[in-house]
């Protein structure tokens, strides 16, 4: 794997270093062949801007399908997905694929913000806690050119208010998805609304309702099973779309309530034929089955014929018959696209929010969490590790398996580059798409996953499970996982909790607990988890005061003064990964000046390096744009000037160690005019000043 390591320079940056020479670089260029600046994009492309569907499923475990765990049990408690079995052989399954966290909301906003717990703006229980104003997945798909669409649950769009007002208007909310970058939006805006799977027009007790943009759904929805409309809707919407603006790609996001909780079965069998005439069918309001074509019978009463007999609890096959409509549903849509000619160009992505729930179902009776331990809320990989398969035919080879370690944080930087745009800075992932076409040579990563969850029950007492791990208090926890180890933690009363750690690729159950014999990995983790996330107030930690250590492979070797810069060029909406991209020309900055430089040209800069701290203690980051600007610190998104620019300054505080720590600056200017990076700090006995070019170095 390759490692993602840039390092970046801080202090008072303003453009005048080598400026003749990042002049004549930019006029030279524009001079070529290309006459003109354009987007970070490779013109030769493999990709064709393809469609792009992510199909999210709420509390499916790892072993809750036939491709990862069902087909191996030699029992007759087992449950069969025949269509998401083939769409694995036709694609890929991922066996190493984390989500950000072990439950519903914190679990979303790190896939729709391609960021880690670390990072998000959504951390532990915060159920329906708004979501950050940034860029997410959608708005960057938006930009790039896609019709883009949210079908199903989102639960990260605000908190909810006394139904009277939500009815009234659901534009109060500041996260509803219509302003987090989708341009549609049908399905249940608040969390526990997914609780319940045939809404009644808003009477149950969880009053669940329908919304369809901004405008709530309150009739004829007393047989309107979610998994149908949700499907009929995303249907229907593609079916338009083709229709309409078949040269635009789309991307949409269809967010499943099931299989959680409540235990709701359909009204009758999945419609035959799948596709474009055949399946579940969007009908509309005033149609004899309101909605969708199997909004008729009785409610809460068809069980698959497959499991119609079995001697098993009315729970248990209520449950395998929810998975098996989602399994129908989704060859459902492929079929459609098959249909619709567009198979060939579109992605799937089929994964869950979190591992199996043990609340009014036995997480047990069907071995959920497969071979691992842990379920819902717990960060052992039972919890975490999540079912996901890919699928892009003629791009990603079938049948193949990806044990490249990922999370779902990682399908921001994927998207982008299958969509033709620059991978954001303000991202925690990488692209997947090497790993996924099996080029492993050419897959770089950041080297760890990273989670972090609190949370006040307990590891169920599962004979499954490893003594040890029965009933283990989950309190605060958290996980670092370098190459095939995995260090874990819970109850963590303070830095000085040590780590557990398990390889998690020959002991997926952790049940070799390898820390004695690993002293160095295990420091290297203590080290690594204050290195790549950032304190949020709302979700304190023990940890949060820690000192953020140094680089200790910088110990005794020798450094030059200055920083590595280095100048691209083009435009973009947001400040670029620029790791992915090829510079004009890479030279060493002896420090930073105050001295302005004018450009009338669009280009992009990176400085890397090191910032000397000269002692413990706390330091304040000043930064202050022309134009956008992301800074980091280790793996700490520092300071964001990007999505919500402002030429005001801001700030951000963090507690460093003495020593060397690597930074990173990216700046993109889009227009021509002044150029000015201002970067300053202040610390323990250091006033508020420009950093001195003695403490910059490569």
């Amino acid at each position: 794997m390759k490692s993602k390591c840039f390092l970046i320079p801080l202090a008072l940056l303003v453009f005048s270093i080598g400026s003749t020479q990042i002049t004549e670089s930019l006029k030279e260029n524009k001079s070529s062949s290309t006459a003109k600046f354009k987007n970070y994009t490779e013109p030769n492309s493999q990709y064709n801007r393809p469609n792009i569907i992510y199909i999210l499923v709420d509390d499916l475990g790892y072993g809750d399908l036939g491709v990862f765990w069902q087909n191996q049990l030699k029992r007759d408690r087992k449950m069969a997905t025949p269509m998401l079995d083939k769409m694995a052989l036709e694609g890929a399954i991922m066996t190493h694929h984390y989500t950000g966290a072990p439950v519903c909301a914190p679990a979303r906003a790190s896939l729709l913000e391609g960021l880690t717990q670390g990072h998000s703006s959504v951390r532990d229980n915060q159920f329906d806690k708004e979501s950050a104003n940034r860029l997410t997945l959608a708005a960057m798909l938006s930009q790039a050119g896609y019709h883009t669409m949210h079908v199903g649950k989102a639960g990260i769009a605000g908190k909810r208010n006394s139904l009277a007002s939500e009815l009234e208007s659901s534009s109060d909310l500041k996260a509803h998805p219509l302003k987090r970058g989708f341009k549609q939006f049908f399905g249940y805006l608040f969390h526990n609304q997914g609780h319940i799977h045939y809404p009644l027009n808003g009477s149950t007790r969880k009053e669940a309702y329908f919304t369809e943009g901004y405008t709530p759904i309150l009739e004829h929805t007393e047989l309107t099973y979610t998994t149908d409309v949700f499907t009929a809707k995303s249907k229907q919407w593609i079916i338009d779309h083709k229709q309409n603006q078949p040269e635009q790609p789309f991307f949409l996001y269809l967010a499943y309530d099931v299989p959680h909780s409540a235990y709701q079965v359909p009204t009758q069998a999945y419609p035959s034929g799948w596709g474009l005439e055949g399946g579940v069918q969007w009908t509309g309001k005033d149609s004899p089955t309101p909605w969708v074509n199997t909004a008729k019978g009785v409610a809460d009463s068809f069980i698959h014929p497959d499991y119609e007999k079995k001697s098993w609890d009315l729970v248990e096959k209520k449950f395998a018959t929810m998975i098996r409509r989602l399994d129908n549903a989704v060859e459902d849509l492929i079929q459609l696209l098959k249909d619709l000619n567009i198979d060939d160009n579109t992605i799937i992505v089929f994964s869950s929010d979190n591992g199996p729930t043990n609340a009014g179902h036995d997480a047990q009776y069907f071995q959920s969490y497969a071979n691992l331990t842990g379920v819902k809320r717990d960060l052992w990989e039972g919890g975490t590790k999540m079912p996901t398969i890919v699928r892009y035919p003629g791009i990603i080879p079938a049948e193949s398996q990806v044990s490249f370690p990922s999370g779902h944080w990682d399908w921001m930087a994927t998207f982008a580059e299958l969509a033709k745009v620059p991978i954001p800075a303000y991202t925690d992932g990488v692209s997947l798409m090497p790993a996924l076409k099996s080029e492993m040579s050419e897959q770089v990563g950041t080297g760890f996953v990273y989670q972090e969850y609190f949370q006040g029950g307990q590891t169920p007492n599962y004979a499954d499970f490893e003594l040890a791990k029965r009933n283990r208090r989950r309190g605060q926890m958290q996980v670092i996982r370098l190459g095939d180890y995995k260090g874990v933690r819970y109850d963590i009363q303070n830095h000085s909790t040590p780590f557990e750690i398990y390889n998690v690729v020959s002991d997926p159950g952790e049940k070799n607990n390898l820390a004695s014999s690993m002293p160095e990995l295990h420091q290297k983790m203590k080290d690594k988890v204050l290195q790549v996330r950032k304190v949020d107030t709302t979700a304190s930690r023990p940890y949060d005061v820690e000192l953020i250590p140094a680089s200790r492979d910088t110990e005794n070797k020798l450094y030059s003064k200055g920083l590595i810069r280095r100048l691209y060029s083009g435009t973009s909406d947001w400040v670029p990964n620029f790791e992915y991209l090829t510079p004009l020309n890479t030279s060493i900055s002896k420090g930073i000046t105050t001295e302005l430089l004018d450009l009338s040209l669009r280009f992009g800069l990176s400085y890397t390096g090191y910032i000397d701290i000269p002692k413990d203690g706390e330091y304040t980051f000043y930064l202050k744009s022309t134009s956008i600007c992301h800074v980091m610190i280790h793996d700490i998104h520092l300071l964001d000037n990007d999505f919500n620019y402002s030429d005001n300054e801001i700030s951000e505080t963090l507690n460093l160690k003495k020593g060397k720590h690597p930074i990173r600056i990216f700046y993109q200017q889009n227009r021509p005019g002044r150029t000015e990076i201002n970067l300053q700090f202040s610390g323990p006995d250091i006033q508020k000043t420009k950093i001195p070019e003695s403490f910059l170095l490569h």
